[in-house]
């Protein structure tokens, strides 16, 4: 077979092939728009485009056996809302834990005072504090050390043997899946801001005695600084312990992934 025979039998058999192609480059996609990193504003919309296309190529041999032979493009265009539902989802559910890592750094900076200034997180896309972004920003850094970016795309490859290409189908236990990493994102969260939120409350409470036996000191000036200096110190602890708790989280949600509908 010639070079243009090639040409002309790809050209016959285009009308068959992109309307699957779409589809699956649309489920990955939508990894591409909420996954953490992935759809970050700070990487280049050409270079998401482009890693979408080139993923969407190397599944799309994979994804393509398990795709009826009469599909057309008329018969897909509903299908691609579904297969994007996909892709919005995993990325949605790994972005919860770093939004509530984000939150613990946000509280703590409102009780120690420290919430005036704000800064904007390109990942997100949002206002956050400056600890709220740094709580952010080491979330991120132990997601990339432990390979939390390779996992995201391998539980994208997996959800094609457990869910096909035009199988989807919307059910309860995708509400409960976004319910319980909710729960989680709000625990993981709260792990990680109490041991600073004790801390700050004992240090009120001895300043209020403090007040009390020693009426000349002025709280105010005084406590301020104290709260803010304590609050740092630590959360330089809580830092550099915390690289656990956000493993085990990211791991456990990556788990109610695969026993839910999408893995």
């Amino acid at each position: 077979m010639t070079s243009q025979d090639e040409i002309i039998l790809l050209l016959t058999r285009a009308p068959l092939v992109l309307p699957v192609f779409l589809l699956v480059l649309f489920r990955v996609t939508g990894l591409m728009l909420t996954a953490p990193i992935y759809g970050s504003d700070a990487v280049p919309t050409r270079v998401r485009i482009g890693l979408s296309v080139a993923i969407a190529i190397l599944v799309f041999p994979m994804a393509a056996q398990s795709v009826p032979a009469n599909v057309t493009m008329s018969s897909a265009i509903p299908g691609i809302f579904g297969e994007l539902a996909i892709g919005l989802i995993i990325g949605l559910t790994i972005s919860l834990v770093f939004a509530g890592v984000q939150l613990a750094g946000m509280v703590i900076g409102q009780q120690a005072g420290l919430a005036l200034g704000q800064v904007f997180n390109p990942v997100l896309n949002a206002e956050t504090t400056v600890l709220g972004e740094t709580f952010f920003m080491t979330a991120l850094a132990v997601f990339v050390l432990v390979g939390g970016h390779r996992e995201l795309v391998r539980a994208l490859l997996d959800t094609y043997a457990t869910v096909p290409v035009l199988s989807f189908r919307v059910s309860g236990n995708t509400l409960d899946l976004i319910n319980e990493v909710l729960n989680s994102a709000y625990a993981v969260g709260l792990r990680m801001a109490a041991p600073v939120l004790l801390s700050l409350l004992i240090a009120t409470l001895v300043m209020g005695f403090l007040s009390r036996t020693m009426p000349q000191l002025n709280i105010l000036s005084v406590g301020f600084p104290v709260r803010t200096l304590l609050a740092l110190c630590i959360c330089g602890f809580v830092l550099a312990a915390s690289g656990g708790v956000i493993v085990d989280a990211i791991g456990e949600v990556f788990e109610k992934l695969r026993l839910s509908w999408v893995l």
